[in-house]
């Protein structure tokens, strides 16, 4: 047992920062902090065994996943339309009447002695809030949109991992490759007005193990509703085209039920709140949304 230090999870970018939390989840009593000295790179302890031991965790949950019955699990029927016929669709944007039945299962399952169920029920969306179309008005971190569905998208993500390509994105960072992703990097973003050539023109790329564990943690972000239209995700700030993910870090490590708490302070508000409770840096980062619905993150601004 000793110190794991993840130089491929930059606790700075949403997309380290949630795969961190997820990678927590999946390495039952491991404890997870970030080093204070400019690189904000995350590291575990406790975690009972090497590093290959962890390659071998993390690869090992998303071949675990990939049963049917996997409670994260969620499609409805869309029905057919002029141009298109009915069919099976994995998102989190379902008529309120589907979604009450997941979570009615979800209930069942938590009743039945399976947390993970309802908690990612809680993540996924709330059985009162709709968006403009009346349709379930879904977690902040949903960033998919048009024909991209936002778990067929996680899906396709954690068919495609490899132990080798676990141990890069952990050990080595730089492990992104040609494929599709949930959006959640600042650098996924592709904002023609920003770009030098039509992006339509070049394919995108994803790095599965990091969005792969980022998915894992949703279960840590639930969702609130505020009112018949809106709904407040946690660690989510603001409204509309004016939102974004705020979050801190913490140099102490902490295990899972810590960080559960860790997340549900507004840490912003009291500088000496943050020195007594080991968190030596806040950050935030602008959430985008196209015309189109698609989401994005900005780059991170990081308070110390």
């Amino acid at each position: 047992m000793s110190r794991i230090e993840l130089a491929g999870l930059d606790g700075s970018n949403p997309l380290g920062f949630l795969a961190s939390l997820g990678l927590v989840r999946v390495t039952p009593g491991a404890r997870l902090a970030f080093c204070n000295d400019g690189t904000f790179q995350a590291f575990l302890d406790g975690f009972q065994g090497t590093s290959d031991d962890l390659v071998n965790r993390v690869t090992a949950d998303a071949t675990a996943a990939a049963d049917q019955a996997a409670v994260w699990r969620f499609s409805y029927m869309k029905p057919a339309t002029k141009k298109t016929e009915a069919k099976s669709v994995q998102d989190l944007k379902p008529p309120p009447d589907d979604f009450k039945r997941f979570l009615n299962l979800s209930l069942d399952r938590w009743l039945e002695g399976n947390d993970e169920a309802a908690a990612y029920a809680a993540a996924y969306a709330t059985d009162f809030a709709v968006d403009g179309k009346g349709n379930t008005k879904p977690t902040a971190f949903h960033f998919t949109a048009a024909n991209q569905t936002f778990l067929g998208i996680v899906e396709s993500i954690r068919a495609s991992l490899t132990e080798e390509w676990v141990r890069t994105s952990l050990f080595d960072g730089h492990g992104e490759r040609p494929g599709s992703n949930l959006r959640w990097d600042p650098n996924a973003e592709r904002n023609w007005a920003l770009m030098s050539n039509n992006p339509n023109d070049e394919g995108t790329s994803v790095n599965a193990p990091l969005e792969w564990l980022a998915f894992r943690a949703l279960p840590l972000l639930a969702t609130f509703p505020r009112g018949p239209n809106t709904i407040t995700t946690t660690c989510v700030f603001g409204r509309s085209a004016d939102m974004a993910f705020t979050w801190p870090l913490w140099s102490v490590p902490a295990s899972l039920s810590t960080i559960r708490s860790i997340l549900l302070v507004d840490w912003a508000r009291d500088r000496k709140e943050r020195k007594w409770r080991s968190v030596f840096a806040i950050c935030t980062s602008e959430i985008r949304r196209s015309n189109q619905g698609f989401g994005n993150f900005g780059p991170s601004a990081i308070t110390t």
